[in-house]
């Protein structure tokens, strides 16, 4: 079974936040709202993705380095360290 160094929960729930900010512009894009508004919630959603983009761009970082060093690595440690990393990076 391969180790999973972040929160399934959080992404899922970030996941679907995105795909309800998703629906919403293309809403407003029926609605014909103003290119401004719309405009607005598209910087929302590419923040939202960079952020589960960062998180798994890190478990992957993390996946490399275990399997590099073939050591059993703390799970807690190395979560708090994509934590640190995604927080300061």
């Amino acid at each position: 079974m391969r180790q999973v160094y972040w929160d399934m929960d959080d992404i899922l729930r970030r996941l679907r936040r995105i795909e309800g900010q998703v629906r919403g512009v293309q809403a407003m894009v029926q609605r014909e709202e103003s290119c401004q508004a719309i405009l607005t919630q598209v910087a929302a959603v590419e923040g939202a993705v960079k952020q589960v983009s960062r998180i798994v761009s890190a478990c992957s970082v993390a996946e490399h380095v275990t399997e590099l060093s073939n050591a059993t690595v703390n799970t807690e440690d190395m979560k708090n360290a994509i934590k640190d990393l995604i927080r300061y990076g």
